[in-house]
């Protein structure tokens, strides 16, 4: 006998919205390092998962195997592998993730959100798109197949440091499209409908403004891999899909942004 209860006709119309998530590259398996400083290691927010485990279990309802990597852990579930580096720079991301970045083996998506302390500490804002530019160049020349996926970084709630983010974020587009012009497979999303009510500082989100980030990543991710820009990950994923996905079946959150 089947049930027709409000509780069911709910379940029924979450399965139908994880059945028909979009994959990535038809669900090709994702080695993914999430790089950057405190916005991608979750500071502040209470489970500490970031956009990453969000990100994670809209990625298994589309098939794909995931596996994060990472130098660092944080977040209530297992496969929480980050390089978000508190209170870091361009260049000291650059810095401290160098083993990921050059070792193996190799992520086929790095997805890169950088920047807001060179903003914060109004150190040499002029030259922090060209030294982004250096960071995916970095990234690309140990691994030329790796997609890079760049956010033009949160706003933050502080004017002086949002009045600097918003000239960032404006240079970062002739950044990227130099890049992909040469052939590089990268490519530019906004974080900017993320609005500052949504964070817990006015500079780090909370969980529903991490939750819009992961919105954001994920359908570029679909984008660009219907772009062919994704390519099988080497070696073997560790899928760590099953461990993100909501208790008692329902369908991963997704927000409006």
């Amino acid at each position: 006998m089947i049930l027709n209860t409000p509780f069911t006709r709910l379940f029924a119309a979450f399965s139908l919205i994880a059945a028909a998530r979009e994959s990535v590259a038809n669900g090709a398996a994702l080695r993914i390092l999430p790089l950057g400083d405190s916005i991608t290691y979750g500071f502040l927010e209470p489970e500490g998962n970031s956009y990453r485990r969000d990100l994670q279990c809209l990625l298994s309802e589309g098939g794909s195997p995931v596996q994060y990597i990472g130098q660092l852990s944080n977040g209530n579930w297992p496969n929480n592998a980050t390089d978000g580096f508190i209170g870091q720079t361009i260049d000291q991301i650059s810095a401290s993730g160098d083993p990921e970045i050059t070792g193996s083996p190799k992520a086929n998506v790095v997805l890169l959100h950088a920047g807001t302390n060179d903003m914060i500490g109004d150190d040499t804002v002029d030259e922090a798109p060209a030294r982004l530019g250096n960071l995916i160049d970095k990234i690309l020349s140990n691994s030329p197949a790796t997609f890079v996926l760049v956010a033009q970084i949160l706003n933050d709630a502080n004017s002086t440091v949002n009045d600097r983010i918003q000239v960032f974020n404006s240079q970062l587009p002739a950044i990227i499209e130099a890049r992909s012009n040469a052939g590089k497979p990268v490519r530019l999303v906004s974080m900017s409908s993320v609005p500052t009510t949504d964070m817990i500082d006015g500079t780090h989100p909370n969980e529903v403004g991490y939750m819009k980030m992961a919105n954001i990543w994920y359908p570029a991710l679909v984008q660009a891999g219907e772009d062919g820009l994704i390519v099988a990950a080497e070696g073997v994923v560790t899928d760590g899909g099953p461990g993100s996905l909501p208790a008692g079946g329902g369908a991963c959150s997704t927000l409006p942004y």
